[in-house]
């Protein structure tokens, strides 16, 4: 009897993954382009940079400065004169070593009716994470068709 009677349908598994990153990546519409459109435009700055708590990285005990700070805090003035603090939550974010230092200025797009939902403009592209997601998603059925036809 074969080990695995799941095998024969791995090829389509791979398929169904691809196509999901792929059509992510390219029909997904972030919040950042939508605020940045219609989002009152303020200056900020990074007021706190940090790990999260159920980061890859919280284990680590050792030297956090060698590691990427992936909690970023940004604080602005809203055109009402009320300080908002809050997480960098951006779609398609990565973060790298370096990106952000405490006390940058940082340009922030707000929703005028709610000023915690807001979107930092970054020196990364969205394009950038929106194309490791197709890369992904190609890959995923690259090796789905091989498997597919090939086996």
């Amino acid at each position: 009897m074969d080990q695995n009677i799941f095998a024969e349908y791995y090829p389509y598994l791979f398929l169904f993954i691809g196509i999901a990153f792929l059509a992510f990546s390219i029909f997904w519409e972030s919040k950042n382009s939508k605020l940045k459109q219609t989002g009152m435009r303020v200056e900020g700055i990074v007021f706190e940079q940090g790990f999260e708590t159920n980061s890859q990285w919280s284990f680590n005990a050792g030297d956090h400065d060698s590691l990427v700070k992936d909690k970023i805090t940004i604080r602005f003035l809203t055109e009402k004169k009320e300080w908002i603090t809050g997480p960098l939550n951006q779609d398609f974010r990565i973060f790298y070593k370096g990106q952000y230092r405490n006390g940058n200025k940082v340009t922030v797009y707000y929703n005028r009716n709610n000023p915690s939902d807001f979107y930092v403009n970054t020196k990364q592209s969205e394009t950038t994470g929106r194309l490791i997601f197709g890369l992904v998603g190609v890959t995923f059925i690259l090796a789905g068709l091989y498997q597919l036809f090939l086996n």
